[in-house]
């Protein structure tokens, strides 16, 4: 993956170093402490610090919390559609139109709320779904054919992905 460190500050997504229940686990547990730490990060934040940028044209950090909450609850559904359905076919999303719509401008503490509980989904699942279900292939009309293996690396990214930005945004002042 391209870009700098500013609009990629951990890097790309990488696959998970294994594919058992150890792996799932881990995930789960990151997905626990990103969750935290989002919470953390915004609890002492002011309108002004919410509307911060890392760089001009990025996003604020209530809308990288906002599109995180909605992207993370849109991977789950992936998941769990792509585990009941065969066959399924992702439906990509306007992530940029999705911020524009009212429920973007909600508090951040409706984001962290969305964001808590579609973690309990995930690891709900990630932890009790049979290992070998993870090998179910589905199609992402942008990125391909991919297993689920790769859809739960994604997801594990990038809530650390944005994370990382917004602490970015906060260190930036912009």
């Amino acid at each position: 993956m391209t870009g700098s460190a500013t609009t990629f500050p951990i890097g790309g997504i990488a696959p998970l170093p294994t594919r058992d229940r150890a792996a799932l686990r881990d995930v789960s547990e990151r997905m626990t402490m990103a969750g935290a730490q989002w919470r953390t990060l915004l609890a002492s934040l002011d309108a002004p610090g919410l509307a911060r940028r890392s760089r001009p044209g990025a996003w604020s950090v209530a809308q990288l919390a906002h599109h995180t909450a909605d992207a993370h609850l849109h991977g789950l559904n992936r998941l769990r559609s792509a585990l009941t359905t065969p066959g399924y076919v992702i439906q990509p999303f306007d992530q940029d139109a999705w911020l524009t719509l009212p429920d973007a401008t909600l508090p951040v503490d409706v984001a962290l709320t969305l964001m808590g509980a579609a973690t309990a989904h995930w690891t709900a699942l990630l932890l009790g779904v049979d290992v070998e279900a993870f090998d179910t292939r589905i199609l992402h009309p942008q990125e391909d054919e991919q297993d689920l293996w790769q859809l739960v690396a994604k997801h594990d990214w990038h809530l650390r992905h944005h994370l990382a930005q917004a602490r970015q945004a906060l260190e930036a002042g912009a």
